[in-house]
């Protein structure tokens, strides 16, 4: 029997995905005039074939545009939260401000417990997943919690040699007790009409009067729902939960921790770039150290969850480049699933998004009761392993 049978029941809420509507191709990435021959073979050869570009919105943006979807789509009040997680970025919009308890006012979310969770990269979505049934199996009883983030590409080149390519998106989900599935009938906030009309925020200007949109630099007004490839509000009276959360393991290493780096104290933003500090201890250390983490808390996980491999109804992680997928195909013995492939040619690398959004776009494919396995990382370097259960609609 599972180790984890006598806790609580986590279940997490479909995923609500924001996606700015501008797109910009690989081959018109602006850094492409400066890269050496080599390199510019290598992005291309990366199997992605555009991203989304958020132009003008900020990262508490993008995560408010997903919060308010995931709020709307699972008939939930902010009023009623008993927790919000902002997975924060890696350059907020002000040091010494809070990001979380501003996308706590914007969204109304008055009595969430509200806290950032950041710092180790793309696992700090699964170290939210971690921190909120945490909370919730506390609580002693029913409970939602709001994860949101908001991915934004922090320099000016969207190319991170030599792994992938950068994109930006909105995602939001709902984390609940079993006894607390968030059902019933759709929230509507203010501004919503059910996708067509703009939203108005409750805005941040600095003080001034509530911001009324639409944003600048070519993204459509805000309306619920997005650019149409996130889930349409859910129909009152159903399930809002995808998943129940059946194990998790999550490990970091500081050896690692500076790998990849932004040096912004000294340099104005439009000269910020990502520097890999060792390639070679990217590529090959770092690979082998990653191989054999995911191979240990996979078994790990699996033992405890009394789960075999081949009952595995499918198997998703973050998308980097069709190099890696077969990377960690022949070092991991697992097929990983197509939509992983589909999502990195059309959006990139979304960072904390990645998974959720693979996890998202899997769940029709996948029957009641399949076993889903999620594996992150992170060159910070940080690992995790979960394995979720889909529910019926």
């Amino acid at each position: 029997m599972s180790e984890y049978a006598d806790t609580p029941e986590i279940r997490i809420g479909r995923v609500h995905l924001w996606h700015p509507e501008h797109t910009l191709a690989v081959t018109d990435l602006p850094e492409r005039a400066t890269l050496p021959e080599a390199r510019d073979r290598q992005l291309l050869a990366l199997g992605i074939d555009r991203v989304r570009v958020a132009h003008g919105l900020t990262e508490v943006d993008l995560a408010e545009r997903a919060a308010l979807d995931a709020l709307a789509g699972s008939g939930t009040d902010p009023a009623d939260l008993d927790g919000l997680l902002l997975v924060q970025g890696r350059a907020p919009e002000y040091l010494m401000a809070s990001e979380a308890t501003r996308l706590q006012h914007r969204i109304g979310a008055t009595r969430a417990l509200t806290l950032g969770v950041g710092d180790l990269g793309c696992v700090s979505s699964s170290a939210a997943i971690e921190i909120g049934a945490a909370l919730l199996r506390g609580r002693g009883g029913p409970g939602r919690i709001l994860v949101a983030m908001g991915v934004r590409a922090a320099a000016t080149a969207r190319y991170r040699p030599p792994m992938t390519v950068l994109g930006d998106c909105g995602a939001a989900f709902l984390l609940t007790t079993g006894d607390d599935d968030a059902g019933g009938a759709p929230y509507t906030s203010t501004g919503d009409t059910g996708g067509s009309a703009p939203y108005a925020s409750a805005g941040d200007t600095g003080g001034s009067a509530p911001y009324t949109g639409p944003y600048t630099g070519g993204s459509a007004p805000y309306a619920p729902g997005g650019d149409g490839d996130g889930p349409a509000p859910h129909p009152g009276g159903g399930r809002s939960a995808r998943y129940r959360l059946l194990g998790q393991e999550l490990r970091s290493d500081g050896r690692y921790a500076d790998l990849f780096r932004i040096r912004y104290r000294e340099l104005p933003p439009e000269r910020w770039a990502e520097e890999c500090a060792d390639e070679n201890a990217y590529s090959f250390q770092l690979a082998i150290e990653s191989r054999n983490r995911l191979r240990d808390l996979n078994a790990e996980l699996l033992r405890r969850c009394a789960t075999a491999q081949d009952e595995l109804a499918a198997v998703v992680m973050q998308n980097l480049s069709m190099g890696a997928f077969a990377f960690w195909q022949d070092a991991l013995g697992l097929k990983i699933a197509d939509v992983c492939r589909d999502n990195l040619a059309g959006h990139g690398h979304l960072g904390p998004a990645d998974v959720l959004m693979n996890l998202e776009r899997l769940a029709p494919s996948v029957p009641a009761g399949g076993k889903v396995l999620v594996m992150n990382s992170s060159p910070v370097a940080a690992w995790c392993t979960a394995l979720v259960e889909r529910l019926p609609d």
